[in-house]
């Protein structure tokens, strides 16, 4: 197999018979049971997001129905026996967490809730009130469950501060430069970056007037230090008539991905942007790794060069 292009894309295709690989996205089903206004959560046991909270959810096997998934995966995680209410929601993940997919939700309501208990992929099983969700591991199921508390009239608070009670966003300081030229290394185009470019970066840091950077700290018991493990740079252009916001850099630490950190770190961007009066907030799409393009592909952009997303 080797890589060609083929319907503006690289794939892997065999140079004999001329067979493509085609990566298509894998469905899973997730399913929201509601008992007395809260919802079933599943404490993880396996990878990705072990020990995290989650809706109980799983990939459809191949011989059956979504509905059919749907119940067994609640049988399986939580022990409970459902009624499917409606369908909820269809989500993509092109992000991961392992490889691209897209989740179909279901509202569900419990035959006995007295026989609740964690599955053998799951550590624990319990019902959870609205105004004391734990975080939740997974982007998607943030955002479905936002979704029902706003469908039901519930109160929905900011999904960002709701599902990282753990992280810390706050202005740049000097103190925190070198971390973040450190984090700049792990962006392609940066892999090298030698002594010069890197005083250039420094010096873009302190003085650049028209660039605000933003850093997110890990606050939770496990790090005491408030260690800085992502960050984001923003850049501002006023035209004539209007002002635009450049997303210059978005990276986060290896080892606090797939939590949904860089999405958290770029509704904060979306909001910076807002709150400076910018129209359009851009995006150089292609100067990310493939992971990266992946990430800016679900939060909006499409897959040009240049990508913008307007603001409202």
């Amino acid at each position: 197999m080797q890589q060609s292009q083929l319907d503006g894309r690289m794939r892997w295709q065999c140079p004999s018979c001329g067979y493509v690989q085609y990566e298509n996205p894998v469905p899973g089903v997730g399913i929201l049971i509601e008992h007395e206004g809260g919802l079933v959560l599943v404490q993880r046991g396996h990878p990705p997001g072990v020990g995290e909270w989650a809706l109980p959810s799983g990939f459809i096997e191949a011989d059956e129905t979504v509905e059919q998934a749907a119940l067994r995966e609640a049988l399986e995680e939580t022990g409970l026996r459902v009624d499917l209410l409606e369908l909820f929601g269809v989500y993509s993940f092109p992000e991961g967490p392992l490889r691209s997919g897209l989740i179909i939700f279901y509202r569900a309501r419990p035959h006995d809730i007295t026989t609740l208990r964690a599955g053998d992929d799951a550590q624990d099983a319990r019902v959870f009130r609205p105004d004391d969700f734990p975080p939740l591991c997974f982007r998607t199921h943030r955002e479905v469950v936002a979704r029902w508390q706003s469908v039901l009239g519930l109160p929905v608070g900011n999904l960002n501060d709701t599902a990282h009670k753990w992280l810390n966003f706050r202005r740049a300081q000097p103190a925190d430069f070198g971390t973040i030229v450190q984090l700049m290394r792990l962006i392609p185009a940066e892999a090298n970056m030698d002594d010069r470019k890197q005083a250039s970066v420094m010096e873009q840091l302190r003085s650049n007037s028209n660039l605000e950077v933003w850093v997110a700290e890990a606050v939770d018991a496990d790090h005491p230090d408030r260690p800085v493990i992502a960050f984001f740079a923003l850049s501002f252009a006023r035209t004539l008539t209007d002002s635009h916001a450049w997303l210059d850099a978005l990276v986060v630490d290896p080892g606090f991905r797939r939590r949904g950190v860089g999405y958290a770190m770029f509704e904060v961007a979306m909001r910076r942007a807002r709150e400076r009066g910018a129209s359009q907030l851009l995006v150089d799409a292609k100067r990310g790794s493939e992971r990266a393009q992946e990430f800016y592909r679900a939060c909006g952009f499409g897959s040009d060069e240049v990508q913008l997303i307007r603001i409202f």
